[in-house]
């Protein structure tokens, strides 16, 4: 029995008609999350965040893509970010020159191997992850005008597919270098991105399918992924993907196949889903393993087995999106050592390597992680390697039930998620430094790859709030949402949570007719108990107890409403002494988030600008662009959550570490 006075420090818990008796939650084997669309959001913060991505952001990355913008990047042939590399050749309108979909139809129109092709070679998988983010988005809210846009973008990839009998597609590729399929014959795997998009492009069928029940691009997906089985892990074909992410879409396409074996009578080519969780297996196992055609390399995963691996290395998208997929691979395929290997390397990620909002990625060249301990302020912390950080945290929990897992997702939902895209909905980020002078946002990026993680992320946040094992339900975030869930044994069980972080407010209710049957587990988050991440990596001066834990709090048949009052007293937060580059350095967090200081709110204190040595209170009174700062008491500094930086005035100055 866990008492109100032994947590009182840290949450008070109160039930507003019967106290349910609470335990130490058991971890599960697994959960199981819900689809997007049976989970609806109704919280202050994120509900206009959700319906401004689906009513603005949504159209600008699709206009961008389509080549509706003006560019705002100099025209530098020797500059590697510049546009002018692979200009659609002849084109006389440069706004058609730099229409995305142009590469298919120049596919379609039988172009090959004339240099016609516009922007990188992994345009097309940007192409297919801003329809899978939109495809979750029309799950929650069907849009016809966006379905038939969608249709339309579908027609130019199917028909493009259709000019290769194999069912071959990668538009670089055909148009630049034909003869370098899959990164062969003096190809560079790692530049060409062919299984990179293929992954993309299975995808994108699967979230396209659920969403609208339409099979073409599943057709597409599946005959292009079965064409990948034969030539790759049918032949034992040493091809792998320079850039992860394939893996988990093949496990998509496999469970998906596998959930709905009907499907199969409308598909016109062969199914066999347990090829492509074979496919998706053989890619993970072979990392680390050369015939001589490709060299090896940390910088693509590539460079040792997973179970040789210690640390997490190299380029930080590609780091995180591959150990998303092993832990893909463990959770299918039951095997301990994947599991143990996905563990070890989140352990290496969250205890050494992680920076206080969740980035990931220290270092400009390569985009890649850094040594262990090394966080300096002025990161590289690209905005898809955050999202990477939180599918793979996210995947860990499914596995896994441990709520540290969690932590860590909550960590990036509340500071890296939002920062990726302006408070108007339309400029975004690449990279998210902690420290800056000049932080500007962009209306668009010659590598836009961003928006479109963005969208996919944050079109799947509903199915990470809640969570079924068994006859348990698990609270994983503190969203303001309701939903009905299907728990077995137990039947449907309605669900709702308000939360207030001014307050830290958080009130539950559950609703169902065998709640002697149904457990309730509420995670209390690592930092009610003075961590800010697991593991320790850094800590603040909240006050505990020792017997205040973080993890799940268990309710015994919670037919009554729940309260839960989370201290979000603001609080100073300091790095391990190990962190060479943060010692002497603290931060500002409250509740979930991590607070900055911005030159604009603080001009008078700028130049000796220390956070420490003072108390600071929320001022829910005097909210800045409709969100609640922290104020110190003598009223000298004032600091916003880190995810609003740069939305004010151009080259913005901020800082989340101060003296």
């Amino acid at each position: 029995m866990i008492s109100a006075k032994q947590l009182s420090n840290y949450v008070l818990v109160s039930l507003l008609v019967f106290f349910c008796a609470c335990t130490a939650s058991a971890q599960p084997k697994s959960m199981s999350y819900p689809s997007p669309n049976q989970v609806k959001i109704t919280d202050r913060m994120w509900s206009p965040i959700l319906e401004r991505t689906r009513t603005v952001t949504i159209p600008d990355v699709l206009d961008k893509f389509e080549g509706r913008h003006i560019d705002h990047v100099a025209q530098d042939a020797d500059n590697f970010w510049s546009p002018d590399r692979g200009r659609v050749a002849g084109e006389e309108s440069k706004e058609r020159s730099h229409n995305t979909l142009r590469n298919f139809e120049l596919v379609a129109e039988g172009h090959v191997a004339d240099g016609g092709h516009f922007g990188f070679p992994w345009f097309d998988g940007l192409i297919y992850e801003t329809i899978t983010g939109i495809s979750d988005y029309l799950l929650q809210h069907p849009d016809p005008a966006m379905e038939q846009r969608l249709d339309q973008y579908i027609r130019r990839i199917e028909t493009a597919q259709k000019a290769d009998p194999n069912g071959y597609i990668n538009t670089y590729t055909t148009l630049m270098e034909n003869n370098h399929r899959w990164g062969e014959n003096g190809g560079n795997l790692r530049w060409q991105h062919d299984v990179y998009n293929s992954g993309c492009l299975v995808e994108a069928g699967v979230h396209y399918y659920k969403a609208t029940g339409k099979t073409q691009l599943l057709e597409v997906a599946t005959r292009l992924a079965n064409y990948m089985y034969d030539y790759m892990a049918g032949a034992n074909h040493n091809v792998v993907p320079g850039h992860a992410l394939p893996e988990d879409a093949l496990i998509q396409l496999y469970y998906l196949y596998k959930s709905e074996p009907s499907l199969e009578k409308s598909i016109s080519v062969p199914v066999k889903p347990d090829n492509y969780l074979k496919l998706a297996k053989f890619w993970v196992d072979q990392r680390g393993k050369t015939d001589g055609r490709r060299p090896l390399e940390a910088y693509a995963q590539d460079a040792e087995t997973i179970f040789e691996a210690k640390t997490i290395e190299g380029h930080a998208v590609r780091a995180t999106l591959f150990w998303t997929g092993v832990a893909d691979i463990a959770l299918a395929s039951h095997d301990e050592q994947y599991c143990s290997a996905a563990k070890r390397i989140w352990d290496n990620m969250v205890g050494r390597r992680m920076f206080i909002t969740g980035g990931v990625g220290a270092i400009h060249e390569d985009e890649k992680f850094g040594p262990d301990y090394f966080l300096p302020t002025e990161a590289y912390l690209e905005t898809c390697a955050a999202i990477g950080a939180g599918l793979f945290s996210w995947r860990m929990n499914e596995l896994t039930g441990d709520a540290k897992y969690m932590d860590v997702l909550e960590r990036i939902i509340f500071n890296s998620i939002p920062t990726a895209v302006s408070m108007d909905g339309t400029n975004y980020t690449y990279q998210n430094p902690l420290n800056a002078d000049k932080m500007n946002r962009w209306p668009w990026h010659d590598c836009p790859c961003c928006p479109p993680m963005l969208l996919k992320f944050t079109g799947m946040l509903p199915s990470m709030i809640y969570a079924v094992s068994g006859s348990n339900i698990y609270v994983n975030l503190f969203i303001g949402s309701t939903s009905t869930l299907q728990v077995p044994g137990v039947g449907d069980v309605e669900i709702s949570q308000q939360v207030d972080w001014n307050t830290g407010k958080v009130a539950i209710q559950v609703r169902s007719e065998k709640s002697k049957k149904l457990r309730l587990h509420v995670r209390i988050p690592c930092w009610q108990s003075g961590q800010e991440l697991p593991l320790g990596l850094y800590s603040s001066n909240l006050s505990i107890t020792e017997q205040e834990k973080s993890g799940y709090l268990t309710f015994k048949n919670p037919k009554d409403d729940i309260q839960l009052t989370l201290n979000v007293s603001p609080r100073i937060v300091k790095a391990d002494d190990r962190v060479r580059q943060l010692r002497e350095l603290c931060s500002l967090a409250s509740g979930p988030f991590v607070y900055c200081a911005e030159k604009i709110d603080n001009e008078a204190v700028w130049d000796n600008l220390n956070l420490a040595e003072r108390q600071y209170n929320l001022d829910a009174r005097h909210p800045i662009m409709g969100v609640t700062p922290l104020r110190s008491t003598d009223g000298e500094i004032t600091a916003i959550p880190f995810y609003m930086i740069a939305n004010r005035c151009n080259d913005t100055a901020y800082r989340v570490w101060t003296k």
